[in-house]
């Protein structure tokens, strides 16, 4: 028997990347293209920038393939929760695609939150917090500030709902990627009518809801395109995030995965939604019933970034290893205490406009010093998560690690 061999394509915040698997070898081949300017800006997307970036990826896997006389046999799509796309009634955006990073709709919302009642009740329905970061949010926003652009719009659908409609010609979303949106109720796992009504829209308006393995063929003229035969199955998506705590084996309950890159998140398995009575952590959905709850924090190695950029000059490891080494000699009971909310805040506070910096700082601080309160205030954010998540869902058995963190050694001391 030949071995499965399939791809798995990830159109990301930043990058198109994919892969060319085999049960038998595993990773056998890989490809990325970062967007271009004009393609993704951070906050937003072109649609069609995004895919023809995604097809160039899968077309050089397909020629990886091909080189070693393998045939794949399906495709497996991932994309970024979050994310909102106006089409109009031909299935054409009317816009670009607003991703998670977009948080224009800040002041408004903040306002919207002051009805405590209103948070309370979509925030235990959906597991989502009534902020700028959810595609139902970004959507009362632009409803108030563009009414013009809302008019324009027959359907709500996202990057990955995009990219599989392009791919396959069917309009579909895996509920994984629904729960993210503040749309879909996390408990009857369909789209919650209450939240709809508040919107201004109804359930035809929004994809037809799968689960995440749920496939469609792939159309003869893309097929041709990249080099496969029509018809190979193509996976409806799944987000990221979700994939993460697949990818460490977290299907079980046991397990906590927390990941700090560009940002931070925690997250675990349920067998049930798990949701704070004070709005402050979030559910998702993952597959197979299986709920995931967790928590998303703006700030992570971006911090480190902005600081190293600074005092360090051009980003580089000799400039890494200096502050690490560095920050060893560092009196961690008398260094500063950093506020990390450069880039806003999302879990625990849900403050978008919050804003970060130093307390106590003394003239007998260095750098070192700084830099020390930077790792330890970030890691004091996703504390703060941490206590949320194991008072609602119990204690983990172990944390599984991922992202930057891992390439530092004394932060990920401190983590422990």
């Amino acid at each position: 028997m030949r071995p499965l061999v399939v791809v798995s394509l990830e159109v990301s915040t930043t990058t198109a990347k994919c892969i060319l698997f085999s049960v038998k070898q595993g990773v056998i081949a890989e490809a990325s293209r970062r967007y271009g300017a004009d393609v993704a800006d951070g906050p937003s997307q072109d649609p069609q920038g995004i895919f023809s970036c995604a097809l160039d990826v899968l077309r050089q896997m397909v020629q990886a393939a091909d080189d070693r006389g393998l045939a794949i046999e399906a495709i497996g799509l991932t994309g970024i929760w979050h994310s909102l796309l106006l089409v109009d009634g031909e299935r054409q955006p009317v816009e670009r695609i607003r991703t998670w990073v977009d948080l224009a709709g800040a002041d408004h919302i903040s306002a919207v939150r002051r009805d405590e009642e209103l948070v309370r009740s979509c925030y235990h329905k959906t597991g989502c917090m009534v902020h700028a970061v959810y595609p139902a949010w970004k959507w009362h926003y632009l409803k108030y500030s563009q009414p013009e652009l809302t008019e324009k719009a027959r359907y709500i659908s996202s990057q990955m709902e995009y990219v599989f409609e392009s791919l396959t010609g069917e309009m579909a979303v895996s509920k994984s990627i629904a729960s993210g949106t503040g749309f879909f109720n996390i408990h009857t796992l369909d789209w919650d009518t209450d939240v709809l009504d508040i919107m201004g829209l109804a359930p035809d308006q929004l994809g037809e809801l799968v689960e995440a393995f749920h496939t469609a063929p792939l159309k003869p003229e893309i097929a041709q395109l990249v080099g496969l035969p029509s018809g190979v199955p193509v996976t409806v998506g799944c987000a990221d995030g979700a994939m993460n705590q697949l990818a460490i084996g977290g299907l079980g309950t046991e397990a906590m995965s927390m990941s700090v890159g560009t940002s931070g998140a925690l997250r675990v398995v349920h067998l049930e939604p798990r949701i704070p009575e004070e709005p402050s952590t979030w559910c998702y959905y993952l597959l197979g019933g299986r709920r995931l709850a967790g928590a998303a924090v703006n700030n992570g190695t971006n911090c480190v970034d902005w600081f190293l950029t600074r005092h360090g000059g051009q980003l580089s490891s000799h400039v890494y290893d200096r502050f690490s080494e560095g920050i060893m000699a560092v009196d961690r009971t008398q260094a500063p205490v950093f506020m990390p909310f450069l880039f806003g805040e999302r879990c625990p506070g849900w403050k978008e406009n919050r804003t970060g910096g130093f307390v106590d700082v003394k003239a007998t601080h260095g750098e070192y010093a700084l830099y020390y309160s930077i790792l330890e205030g970030v890691l004091f954010n996703m504390r703060q998560c941490y206590d949320i998540l194991v008072e609602v869902g119990g204690r983990p058995q172990e944390v599984l690690v991922s992202g930057g963190i891992v390439n530092s050694a004394p932060w990920m001391q401190m983590a422990a």
